[in-house]
């Protein structure tokens, strides 16, 4: 597949790693890229480009959002007509403060019209906060939206990267408790920060 990884952060770094090592053409694409930039990704297996959003979104079959929250909307402005390619938001508000924070999976889907959108979750990483157990099995990855299409690519796309433990948590009409939930990540984390100031001072 021809793969879109729009933002160049450590997790889209990761993604598109893992799919070029597993046989993928993989588009990296943000809205400031440059040479400085563009040289510090490997070109693994030849299977790496640096390009513009524009081209990136164009060629590829798979739209991964994997930028900044707040740099969401910006970004997808300029993916051109994705409607009808899968997208991947693997945005996470996480990080961000209160100021800052964006529903991203409606962003993306009110200025794209996507029909086949999905908002991921990864929840490695964030163990020590909450453990994730619905029912009584561990969840790697949790999936929101309305597109079987989409889900389904999602999690064959995961297998690629060693991901096997997953979690429907619904359509859309879920959205709104799945932020409730990264924002007690958020808070954790931000309670986390100022534990370890507190504890340096």
């Amino acid at each position: 597949m021809n793969i879109a990884i729009i933002g160049n952060s450590e997790i889209g770094m990761a993604y598109a790693k893992g799919f070029a090592l597993a046989g993928h053409r993989v588009y990296i694409a943000w809205q400031n890229s440059d040479a400085k930039t563009e040289s510090t990704i490997p070109d693994m297996l030849g299977h790496v480009e640096v390009c513009s959003l524009e081209y990136a979104s164009a060629v590829a079959d798979l739209v991964i959002l994997a930028t900044q929250p707040k740099d969401v909307r910006e970004a997808v402005y300029w993916l051109g007509d994705v409607r009808r390619k899968v997208i991947i938001d693997a945005t996470a508000n996480v990080h961000t403060q209160e100021e800052d924070l964006v529903h991203t999976a409606n962003a993306i889907k009110a200025i794209t019209g996507s029909q086949h959108l999905v908002k991921m979750f990864y929840t490695k990483g964030y163990e020590d906060q909450v453990r994730p157990l619905f029912g009584h099995n561990p969840v790697e990855l949790i999936l929101v939206g309305d597109s079987k299409k989409a889900k389904e690519i999602t999690k064959i796309m995961a297998v690629e990267l060693g991901i096997n433990l997953w979690y429907d948590f619904g359509g859309t009409d879920t959205l709104p408790l799945f932020n409730q939930l990264t924002q007690v990540l958020r808070r954790n984390k931000l309670a986390e920060k100022q534990d370890v100031k507190h504890a340096t001072r």
